[in-house]
C-alpha cells in the first residue's frame, strides 16, 4: 500500500513536471528545450543543482540577432495543492549578442509563472535582454512576452501518451500579437509541439529531460 502511495505521487510530479517546460526540474535532472518558427530559434540547455536552482545555457536567433547567455535559474515559489500546482521562476546571465558582425555584451532577464492540474494549465513568461552598447542609438533592447493556456482532451498516466491543446499569445518589441495554435504529446521523458499561427505560420518544440 505505502509503495503504491508513493507510486502515485511519483506520477502527479512527473506529469505536472511535463505538462509545461520548466527551467528547473528535479534534481540531477539535465534537460534540453528548443522552440523554432520561422525567422526564430531558441535553444536552451539546463542541469537541476537543486530541485530549485539550475544553471543553464541559451542560444536565441531572432531574424539577424543572436544570443548566447549563460544563466541561473531559480524556482522562487511553488504552491501544492491536492490537484494542481503553480511555480513562479526567476532567471538571470550575461552573455554576447551578435549582429551585422559586431559582439556586444548583453544581460538578460526573465520571469516565468504557471498554474497547472492534469487537465488544464495556464502559463505566462517574460524575457528581456539589456544591450550594454549604449553607443547604438538606433538599436534597442529586445523584449518578449508569452502567454497560454491549454487543456488535455484525456487523461492519460505518466507510462501513456499524454496530449494538449494549447493556445499561445505572443508579443515582442513593437510588433502585433501573434497567435498560435498547438498540438503538444509527450511521452515519459519526452515532449514535443506542433503548431501554426493564425497567419499561417509553423512552429515546432522539442524538450527532453536526461
Amino acid at each position: 500500500m505505502r509503495k503504491t502511495y508513493f507510486a502515485i505521487l511519483a506520477l502527479i510530479f512527473f506529469s505536472a513536471e511535463f505538462s509545461v517546460a520548466h527551467p528547473v526540474s528535479f534534481q540531477g535532472a539535465t534537460s534540453l528545450m528548443s522552440y523554432n518558427k520561422e525567422n526564430e530559434n531558441e535553444l536552451m540547455l539546463t542541469y537541476s543543482v537543486k530541485n530549485y536552482l539550475a544553471a543553464g545555457l541559451t542560444y536565441y536567433k531572432v531574424e539577424d540577432v543572436e544570443y548566447t547567455v549563460p544563466r541561473l535559474n531559480f524556482l522562487a515559489k511553488r504552491w501544492n495543492n491536492e490537484d494542481s500546482q503553480g511555480n513562479i521562476y526567476l532567471s538571470a546571465g550575461y552573455g554576447s549578442e551578435r549582429s551585422f558582425e559586431e559582439r556586444n555584451g548583453v544581460t538578460l532577464v526573465s520571469a516565468d509563472v504557471d498554474w497547472e492540474s492534469r487537465k488544464y494549465y495556464t502559463s505566462f513568461q517574460y524575457n528581456k535582454y539589456f544591450r550594454q552598447d549604449t553607443e547604438a542609438a538606433n538599436r534597442t533592447d529586445f523584449e518578449m512576452m508569452k502567454a497560454r493556456v491549454g487543456v488535455a482532451p484525456y487523461l492519460a498516466e505518466y507510462n501513456e501518451l499524454n496530449a494538449w491543446f494549447i493556445v499561445q499569445f505572443e508579443k515582442s518589441n513593437d510588433k502585433a500579437i501573434e497567435t498560435t495554435q498547438f498540438i503538444r504529446l509527450f511521452y515519459k521523458n519526452v515532449l514535443v509541439e506542433f503548431g501554426a499561427t493564425i497567419g499561417g505560420g509553423w512552429a515546432f518544440n522539442y524538450m527532453v529531460h536526461f
